[in-house]
């Protein structure tokens, strides 16, 4: 059975490795993720780069390892599903679609998929939020209304408001793709409470340089890999990246911020004045936030004016897959992935000489992202990094 997974690994940690595990306790199972890069859906830049979580996710029991390109990373949580399981699908070499779920239910998770999609929902959801909610309480109070408590209680689950996600987007793309869903075990997403030896990720990255802190929650081939990291000053500093991002939007217009996506309505004028009068980025956060602009939706937004992406960027269709590393049996399932794939594989950067205008575009955003990335380092690299490492090999 070859599995396909869509991941942040931010970092891998002992619930991820409870996921991986239960799928290879199939026989002869294969496990695929398609991971974000050097930014995250959260709206910031990952705890360490995607090479390092590449080989913490190799040596933890992943086969193949594949990059989620970076417009998608950063988007919503529809939007990130969608690819995500759009470059799975691409590859036709995968049996299943698997992902951590509260609710442990693929039947109910495509009802709420099918409801989701509907023209009615989608008609309330948008009423509500022209009453001025935000559009995770619009979405919330909608499904309550019109299928019910069960479901609206089901998409206040962190893993399976993803999984929703991930299901709909199958759907979209009429995917041949099954689900597996594992139950989710131990703390969930975002918390800020540990269960025996599992913490979110959320909760880890707090404590990341408190290498006994963490010991407990992460594999030993992931906490290696972690604590080399700190050692060598590898892990973001998040204050470089707050400054770096903080000049970045005081350069722009507001007629630069409509550009972006998620922005509408006039929020481009709410975030030039909050830019100009804010010292902080936390302040920045609070005097744009309100009921309808969530924290989460404001990260994202700023995130994607730093590093310029636009509407029309987003609007992009998956352009490529990149491979990030493998093990032996990833490099077999890899091989037959490259004479089935109905989208490019790219393995290096001289690959991309013969694709399409977008994706050298969204190529040359990945290597951007890199450098500034590697600045925000607490010891920064040089540039140029997305173009000259190498594939990461676990024999």
């Amino acid at each position: 059975m070859n599995y396909g997974i869509v991941a942040e690994f931010n970092p891998f940690h002992n619930g991820h490795k409870y996921l991986v595990d239960s799928l290879k306790s199939v026989e002869n199972s294969l496990v695929t993720a398609v991971m974000s890069g050097n930014f995250v859906q959260r709206g910031e830049p990952a705890v360490m780069d995607v090479n390092l979580r590449t080989k913490m996710a190799l040596n933890c029991g992943v086969d193949l390892v594949l990059s989620l390109p970076l417009p998608y990373c950063i988007s919503t949580a529809e939007k990130f599903a969608l690819s995500g399981v759009t470059v799975l699908d691409s590859l036709h070499c995968l049996d299943r679609v698997a992902f951590g779920s509260e609710s442990n239910s693929p039947e109910l998770l495509r009802e709420c998929a099918m409801n989701l999609k509907s023209l009615d929902f989608n008609q309330l959801v948008s009423e509500l939020i022209e009453s001025g909610v935000s559009f995770p309480t619009a979405r919330e109070q909608a499904v309550r209304e019109l299928f019910g408590e069960t479901q609206a209680e089901l998409i206040k689950n962190s893993n399976d408001i993803l999984g929703v996600e991930y299901v709909k987007g199958l759907m979209s793309i009429n995917s041949d793709l099954d689900v597996t869903t594992i139950k989710r075990t131990g703390a969930r997403h975002d918390s800020t409470e540990g269960t025996k030896n599992i913490r979110s990720a959320s909760l880890i990255r707090t404590f990341i340089d408190d290498l006994n802190e963490v010991k407990n929650f992460v594999p030993n081939e992931s906490f290696e890999i972690l604590e080399n990291a700190t050692k060598n000053g590898k892990t973001i500093d998040y204050s470089k990246y707050e400054m770096s991002l903080m000049f970045k939007l005081r350069t722009l217009t507001p007629e630069d911020f409509k550009k972006l996506p998620d922005v509408s309505e006039g929020l481009e004028y709410r975030i030039y004045d909050a830019v100009r009068n804010s010292n902080s980025y936390n302040e920045l956060l609070e005097k744009i936030k309100t009921k309808r602009y969530t924290l989460s939706r404001i990260r994202r937004i700023l995130l994607f004016a730093y590093l310029d992406i636009t509407k029309e960027i987003l609007e992009t269709p998956v352009p490529y897959v990149r491979v990030l590393g493998f093990n032996e049996k990833g490099a077999s399932l890899l091989k037959i992935c490259k004479e089935k794939s109905k989208l490019p594989i790219v393995t290096r950067p001289a690959d991309l000489k013969n694709l399409a205008e977008d994706a050298k575009r969204i190529y040359e955003l990945e290597c951007k992202a890199r450098d500034l990335y590697s600045l925000c380092l607490k010891n920064p690299d040089v540039c140029g990094k997305e173009m000259t490492e190498k594939i990461i090999i676990v024999k």
